[in-house]
């Protein structure tokens, strides 16, 4: 073989080595490419997941202040029924105090009932006969339920 051919030889090697060479360099700008791509999306997926947690740290601190408060308001209750039990029982002692017996009123005793028409109509009724005045106001209150015991609508 000779020198040319020898040179020629080498060309055509070094020619398919840069082709190679050139094939691999813009493989590896791909891969860069591709890399710069998912560090972005890394990046913004790391900036939501802060986010994230900057939320539930939040939200942790109001719901500790919302049990803090929770068990402030039932602290209070708890006050509020003592103090109300020690009003009944000074309640009481005064009464005994003035030589009373004292009564205990229980809640289902305060429960209002509605009266009838007619229950309406005969203390209207027993009002006109002692205070005209009351039982005109007493009739301009109640003037549907004595009208619909009267039979009048």
């Amino acid at each position: 073989m000779t020198l040319e051919e020898r040179l020629n030889a080498l060309k055509e090697a070094f020619t398919g080595k840069t082709a190679e060479v050139e094939a691999k360099a813009s493989e590896v700008t791909a891969l860069t490419e591709k890399v710069a791509g998912i560090e972005a999306s890394l990046a913004e997926k790391t900036a939501l997941a802060e986010s994230l947690n900057a939320k539930v740290a939040e939200l942790t601190e109001k719901l500790a202040q919302a049990e803090s408060f929770k068990a402030s308001a039932e602290a209070k209750i708890k006050d509020i029924q003592a103090s109300a039990e020690t009003a009944g029982k000074k309640a009481a002692n005064i009464v005994a105090s003035a030589g009373v017996q004292p009564v205990e009123v229980t809640p289902g005793e305060m429960t209002a009932h509605a009266k009838s028409d007619e229950e309406i109509t005969q203390e209207w009724v027993a009002l006109k006969q002692t205070d005209a005045k009351a039982a005109s106001e007493f009739y301009t209150k109640h003037r549907s339920a004595i009208l619909r015991a009267a039979g009048l609508r």
